[in-house]
């Protein structure tokens, strides 16, 4: 279900159900059943080996886990870390549609950091108490311990690829209940159980951009060397983008 927003265009909507018919073709495949047993089994084993949390941003990934987290049978803590300058608004809408429907299954927990113009460089967490420290995680882990479990997927950089042949879905440390799955069985899957989906996922410029490589990170902050990236933030959110 694609979260509606006014920053879509009518091309972009047009793309975006070009799209969503191969979904449900995808989200029809039988083996889907074994698929999402073999999540619900590593979720419930990492879950049964100690303490942890679920961290989501509310895009593709982090929202497919945080269903399967929801349905795997045990309730556990999940996490939204929000930044204060920089956030993306229409995660909150996901963030809404998804508890609204699966909020009596998780124990939902949001927190604040702060962070200057290169926020992922210098990242200050407040917490309830308003203390600062430095770390994006840094609350979560204080409540929670540090062991997470997270929507990271191999397909995403080498590095991700590398950690999840060396841990495969779950190490000591970090569950990746969706680290072998590709973006398009993550769309599928959204589908299949008609989840939330990010706007920003369709806000493609009428098919420029390819929905598999957008992010519904934190807005602003972008350097030269990620001019695409910017060029995207200033279409869709130039309310948000810091002005140079």
């Amino acid at each position: 279900m694609l979260i509606d927003s006014p920053r879509l265009t009518d091309a972009d909507r047009k793309a975006w159900t070009r799209l969503e018919r191969y979904d449900r073709a995808l989200a029809a495949d039988p083996r889907w059943t074994s698929r999402e047993d073999r999540a619900h089994k590593t979720i419930r084993e990492f879950a049964e080996a100690g303490q942890c949390y679920a961290s989501t941003s509310w895009g593709k990934d982090s929202t497919v886990v945080a269903h399967l987290v929801a349905t795997s049978g045990v309730r556990l803590p999940l996490v939204y870390v929000r930044m204060r300058r920089w956030e993306n608004p229409d995660c909150l809408t996901v963030r809404d549609a998804f508890l609204g429907e699966y909020g009596d299954r998780v124990d939902y927990h949001e927190y604040w950091v702060d962070g200057g113009p290169r926020w992922w460089d210098n990242i200050e967490f407040s917490d309830r108490k308003g203390q600062h420290t430095r770390g994006q995680f840094t609350g979560p882990e204080k409540e929670f311990g540090s062991r997470h479990i997270t929507g990271v997927r191999a397909e995403e950089s080498r590095m991700r690829d590398m950690v999840i042949a060396r841990w495969g879905e779950a190490g000591p440390g970090a569950c990746r209940p969706i680290g072998r799955w590709t973006a398009v069985d993550v769309f599928a899957y959204l589908c299949r159980h008609d989840l939330p989906v990010h706007p920003a996922y369709a806000m493609s410029c009428g098919g420029h951009y390819d929905r598999r490589w957008l992010r519904v990170s934190p807005i602003g902050g972008i350097t030269q060397a990620h001019r695409g990236r910017a060029d995207w933030e200033r279409t869709y959110y130039p309310d948000i983008v810091e002005e140079p």
